[in-house]
């Protein structure tokens, strides 16, 4: 872990009237970037620069005129910057928007990155907002090739003619689904969807990542998908899906319904399908997530494989340190052909 060795009076001083490159020199060395992802607590956080005084810091360079920088350009690009750097100590919610590197294991033991742009978080945009169990599921897509999991469907679903069909429903940023195209790569397709304001997002960062699913062969599609509407017409057999990929998809009292009622008109009934899903057990969503399992069951589908992780999201606690979050994650098959 690196040794925090910098105080804020190493820094440029306003008094010194310091040339703009320095003071954006000092303003890229204070970048607040959110606390990294992880299954263990021990995860990487913060600039290597002593809290102490750096809020002050930063408020003395908005305040002041930085008269003696030579261009109105200059100035109003160091005042954001500060302005940025202050964002980012007032919480994760507060973050301007960023790009962000995820690493996805592969089954040879490599690893893929996948690179990722989060626009600034608000109350009506928390699809653009990578979390937690996208983080777990997509470092899980890797080892979910027994026979009784995905394996089953390279075998049953799909030939060497015919590629599996993935959806990912409510993709978010895309990370599962970029993840799972990048491991796939030419046997298998995805399309990834989530609500008109998030697309976009969605979209751009397929094209991020347009070099690595290229060189793994992978076929990306993006869309909009509103659970709360029902298709019209309803897809054929040839239009469903092989696989239906879904993390964090509960966070409303009508999302159990909604999901189920997507997943119902779009999961191939061939032998094999499956649908994956990660989600956490907030205390507060635990009813949805009942009612999620109970609803699948109803509709005729069975837990193939489940289990519970515990991962770090890039939120903190009140102390400030790593929020431990504890997610269910699980396979799903048709109760008759399993």
């Amino acid at each position: 872990m690196q040794l925090i060795s910098i105080v804020v009076l190493d820094l440029p001083q306003l008094y010194q009237k310091p040339s703009g490159t320095e003071l954006v020199r000092a303003l890229a060395l204070l970048c607040l970037q959110p606390r990294t992802f992880g299954v263990t607590a021990d995860v990487a956080k913060g600039p290597a620069v002593q809290p102490a005084g750096v809020t002050r810091y930063l408020t003395s360079i908005i305040a002041s005129s930085l008269a003696w920088l030579e261009t109105d350009e200059l100035r109003e690009a160091i005042w954001d910057a500060a302005g940025a750097r202050l964002s980012e100590r007032s919480g994760r919610a507060a973050m301007p928007a960023m790009s962000r590197m995820f690493n996805v294991p592969t089954s040879s033991g490599e690893e893929y990155s996948l690179t990722l742009h989060e626009p600034s978080i608000t109350a009506d945009n928390l699809g653009m907002k990578t979390w937690v169990s996208s983080y777990l599921l997509s470092r899980r897509l890797h080892s979910l090739e027994s026979p009784s999991a995905l394996g089953h469907l390279a075998s049953s679903s799909t030939s060497p003619q015919k590629p599996l069909r993935a959806l990912e429903l409510g993709a978010g940023t895309g990370l599962v689904g970029l993840a799972f195209a990048a491991l796939r790569g030419e046997s298998a397709t995805i399309h990834l969807t989530d609500l008109p304001e998030i697309v976009p997002n969605l979209a751009h960062n397929a094209a991020l990542n347009v070099e690595l699913l290229r060189t793994t062969g992978a076929t990306v599609t993006t869309g909009t998908l509103d659970w709360s509407v029902d298709p019209s017409p309803l897809p054929t057999e040839e239009e469903r899906f092989d696989l239906i990929l879904a993390a964090d998809p509960l966070y409303s009292p009508n999302h159990p319904k909604w999901l189920v009622n997507t997943i119902q008109p779009w999961l191939s009934h061939g032998l094999g399908a499956r649908v994956v899903t990660e989600m956490p057990l907030r205390d507060a969503y635990l009813p949805q997530v009942k009612e999620f399992r109970q609803r699948m069951g109803e509709m005729g589908l069975v837990v193939v494989e489940e289990g519970e992780e515990i991962g770090y999201d890039d939120w903190e606690s009140a102390d400030g340190g790593a929020l431990a979050v504890k997610c269910w994650w699980s396979i799903w098959g048709w109760s008759e052909k399993v």
